[in-house]
Formats: structure tokens, sequence, C-alpha cells
């Protein structure tokens, strides 16, 4: 006959096991004080590390129902390990679901993202035809331009507008299956058809000539927002041409560009979109024309900074050749690869961030006395100009 009887009863667990609940208890109390351990190491910020804009100013406290939202996002741009947490969200969307998290970035195909603007709007307004651009915009910014050349004309002063096109218009082959242009003009061929039969400002599109040179080489970058050096050389050239053109006898050749040389598998680059999206040590492209070795050759550039950073948004550069002549360049981040280049043909030449033509503006022209003023703007800001219009001399 078989033992019906059961096993026997394990004795009960001991009430407390105190390695594991110290360890436990470590733990808990580790994460718990983290977030604030780590500000220590992010108080000393001005900006986000992935979003590059400033960190939300603390309140002022006060009794008022905007002073809890003002703190969040404060303690939000400063708490401990965001950006761990930042990078993981950006690449979890990224890698499972092949989506961004920010509005103002699109990966498309093959390895290429796309910057939509500050706003988010830029593709859909200037490539798709989603958003409206108004035909006052466009009448605005052809009668400023004008006033501008009319200005600086009566000072004996030169004028030329380049617009640099956005990574879209140029490879729009690499944007996602489901963007489609526009068959109506876009805003660029309307501004640029408007300037071309109002006549009286050198007007630079750059498209056709982009167009062409990426038979050749790469001219914008896969990860970045910006053309490369490849790009901003055929933007220089035809640039200088019109230079040329405007100042015959005070510029009779255009320094030559010195490319520098790509060493395969040595060369890489990591953009601005890919920063913004936490992950610029993940995906990298070859940089097939490295700007930041035509950046280090100092020694054989003749033009040297000679500010010292003491004046934001001014840059001045001078180089000793005689006879050459002066400039004043408006420009944003699209210049930043013209700079070098430009810099070698004048005397003098300074580098302003901005779009308008404001009293500071004016008082810089004036001061300096250039024989050119050279207007960059990139495509989705040719409704700028006429946003801000030349103020008055009293």
């Amino acid at each position: 006959m078989s033992d019906l009887s059961l096993p026997a009863v394990p004795p009960p667990a001991p009430a407390d096991h105190r390695a594991r609940d110290r360890i436990l208890a470590t733990l808990f109390a580790i994460a718990i004080a983290w977030p604030a351990i780590a500000m220590l190491w992010s108080g000393t910020r001005t900006l986000t590390r992935f979003e590059n804009r400033p960190l939300a100013p603390w309140p002022a406290p006060a009794l008022a129902r905007e002073f809890p939202p003002a703190f969040d996002r404060a303690f939000s741009d400063r708490f401990g390990g965001r950006d761990v947490y930042v990078r993981f969200y950006h690449g979890t969307l990224l890698s499972l679901f092949g989506v961004s998290s920010l509005d103002t970035v699109m990966p498309g195909r093959d390895g290429w993202y796309y910057w939509l603007g500050e706003d988010g709007r830029s593709l859909a307004q200037h490539y798709r035809g989603a958003f409206p651009f108004r035909q006052r915009w466009i009448d605005s910014t052809v009668e400023e331009l004008g006033r501008r050349k009319e200005w600086l004309a009566a000072r004996g002063i030169a004028y030329v507008v380049m617009v640099v096109p956005e990574k879209f218009t140029i490879y729009p082959e690499h944007l996602p299956a489901w963007v489609v242009r526009s068959p109506l003009p876009t805003p660029h061929d309307r501004v640029n058809a408007a300037m071309r039969k109002d006549g009286r400002v050198t007007f630079i599109d750059l498209r056709e000539q982009l167009r062409a040179a990426k038979a050749r080489e790469r001219v914008y970058y896969q990860t970045d927002s910006h053309w490369n050096l490849n790009g901003a050389i055929v933007g220089y050239e035809a640039l200088m041409r019109e230079v040329q053109r405007a100042l015959p006898e005070k510029l009779p050749s255009v320094a030559p560009v010195k490319r520098p040389e790509y060493t395969p598998g040595v060369d890489f680059y990591s953009g601005d979109l890919l920063q913004m999206l936490a992950m610029p040590s993940r995906v990298r492209e070859d940089d097939v024309a490295p700007l930041g070795k035509v950046f280090a050759d100092v020694a054989n550039r003749c033009a040297r900074r000679i500010d010292k950073g003491e004046f934001p948004g001014f840059e001045y550069y001078a180089c000793d050749r005689p006879g050459l002549p002066r400039a004043v360049v408006l420009r944003d981040s699209m210049a930043i690869a013209l700079v070098p280049l430009l810099s070698e043909n004048f005397s003098r030449v300074v580098y302003v961030s901005t779009r308008k033509f404001d009293r500071a503006m004016l008082d810089v022209i004036e001061r300096e006395k250039p024989d050119i003023v050279i207007e960059e703007l990139v495509e989705r800001t040719l409704h700028a100009p006429g946003a801000y219009p030349m103020e008055r001399r009293p």
C-alpha cells in the first residue's frame, strides 16, 4: 500500500532579509536622489543639449497662475538625467516606428533627414503647397528689396541678394514616398519671377546650378539642415560672378577655392538634425567635402577674424591684400560655409546675423562704408524682407 501522507511543510520564510532589504533601500534612495544630484552637473548650462535652445528661466516666486507652468518648464529643462531620457525617447520612436519625435525634423529615405523649419511648416508651404504663401508677401518683399537697393545706391554701394534653396528643393528624391510636390509654382518660383519682372535688384537663384552640381557630387549633408562645402562652392562662384559685375574695377579677380581632400574611412560627419534627435553618435555620414579642414587651414588664408566675439551677431574679418573692396553681409546659418571663401575677397567684411535693415543695421553700413552689401537668405525666409521693412531715418 502506497504512502498517502503529505510532504512536510517547509519552515516559514524569515520575516526579514537584512542584506536584500538594505540593497533595495539603497537602490531606491539612489533612484530618488539621482535626479537632484544630477542637476548639480546640469545647473550651469545655458542651452539644452540636443534642442540647442536656451533653458527656460526660473520664474520669480509668486502666487499666480503663471508660476506653476513656468516652474515646470524650468525644472524640466534641468531635470537630472534629462539627456538620457530624451535620447531614449527619440531613439525608440525612430528605430521602432521610423518616425521623428520632433515637428521640425523628418526622416527621409536612404539615410536622409530633412529640416522642416522653425515652425515645422517649411516643407508643407514651400514644396507641397499645403499652406498659402500670400501674394502680398511677395509684393512686399519685392518692394522692400528694391527700397534697400535704392538706399544703398544713393550712397554708392552695390547690392546683391542670393537665396539658398532648402534641401528638399534640391534632393526631393529622398523624401518619404507620401510627400508629393504641388503642381503649382512654389513660393521661390513666384518670388524669383516677381524679382525678374521688377528688375531693380540682382537676385541670384541657385536651384539650377545646384541640381547640375549634384549630378557630379553631393552638395547637401544627409544628416544636416545645411548644404555642404560642395554646395557652398556653387553658391560662392555664382555670387562672386555678380559681385565682380557690380565691382568690375575694384575686384578684377576672385579668390580660388582650395578644396580639402576627402579621406574615405576617416572623414565622417553627424549633422545638426541628428543632434536634435539626440543621436549624434549613433548615425553618421561620409564627409565628402570636409568643411572642418577649411576652417582649420588658417595659415593658408589671408582673411583673419579680428573681433573676439564681443559683438553678438557680428563677425569681422580682414585681409591685408592691397586694393580689395569692403563688404557687409547679411546672413543666416547657410552662410557659415561661405565665410572662409568670401572673406578672401575683401579687405574688410562684416557678417551680420539679421534679416532687418533696422537702425542698428543702417548704422553699421554707414560706419563701415562698404563697396557692396550682400544679403544671403534661405528659401523658407523669402518673406522676411517684406516682414521687416527698412527703418526710415529721421
